[in-house]
């Protein structure tokens, strides 16, 4: 399926592509797309594969013939992908496309946002100068007792610099195995509905328990934590994102895969509050 990632930036626009796209999947993306290109003329893109495993017949052909139909819409085109067919695909898409094309590696998705975004003058001064003030925190949530404790420590930054504050919680596809350790593939659309009820339920318990009367903004999205975290505070201008560690799992480990990568790839400041 598609899912919108939201972008700050006037004429840059991204999706995250998850498990194998359908017809149905194109027939409820591709007009969206339509109307960007409408709106804002020729636009920057950037696809984002998380768990892709592909199309169908009828999906391919989708994919084609709107490519050839519009390939004098995309300014730069971003492909960030996991595997080396997706680099290949990559690669087949640059004939087909007017614009500029280039892949990146999940590890390096902040570059991919970077290209995009074109920074004017790259050049230092000798004096890096003083940090301002925050204007947009994101709060990244597990709803562990330690993404609680980070949550009320946010509260209180976004308070101190009357700044924005958005709570995000990414939804990891679950993938279970049979004797013969071959993946388990439920009714995909079934079990993300059902995934994001339950994620939006606690999302709502969460903000009445800590943030009611105040206003908070909350997103669900799904993917990988580490990079559905990194390209949502990339693409909606945050300055500071809060994490908790020492929680259950998921983004509150530190060390653990998703906090430090965090800490280490975020174009912004990361505060990691401890359970203490």
């Amino acid at each position: 399926m598609f899912q919108e990632i939201p972008v700050n930036e006037e004429n840059i626009f991204a999706f995250r592509v998850t498990g194998k796209l359908t017809h149905a999947d194109y027939q409820a993306f591709l007009p969206t797309l339509e109307g960007l290109i409408e709106q804002q003329g020729r636009i920057s893109l950037l696809i984002e594969f998380d768990g892709f495993r592909g199309w169908d017949l009828e999906a391919m052909r989708d994919d084609f013939e709107f490519g050839m139909a519009h390939r004098d819409a995309f300014e730069r085109f971003a492909m960030v992908g996991e595997n080396r067919w997706q680099r290949w695909m990559a690669a087949m898409a640059k004939p087909f496309v007017d614009g500029e094309v280039r892949y990146f590696e999940r590890n390096d998705i902040q570059a991919a946002w970077d290209w995009l975004q074109e920074p004017g003058d790259a050049t230092q001064s000798e004096t890096l100068p003083d940090p301002g003030p925050f204007h947009h925190i994101l709060m990244a949530t597990d709803f562990s007792v330690g993404a609680e404790r980070a949550a009320r420590r946010a509260m209180e930054l976004a308070g101190c610099y009357s700044a924005r504050l958005t709570f995000l919680q990414v939804v990891e596809d679950l993938v279970f195995y049979d004797e013969a350790y071959d993946p388990i593939i439920p009714d995909r659309l079934e079990l993300d509905e059902q995934m994001q009820d339950i994620a939006k339920q606690r999302m709502a318990k969460l903000l009445q328990e800590i943030a009611a009367g105040t206003k908070v903004r909350s997103e669900v999205q799904f993917g990988m934590p580490r990079h559905a975290i990194l390209s949502y505070s990339v693409a909606q201008d945050v300055d500071l994102i809060v994490v908790g560690r020492h929680g259950h799992g998921g983004i509150s480990r530190l060390p653990g895969s998703t906090a430090s990568s965090l800490v280490n790839s975020a174009s912004c400041e990361v505060l990691t509050v401890p359970l203490v």
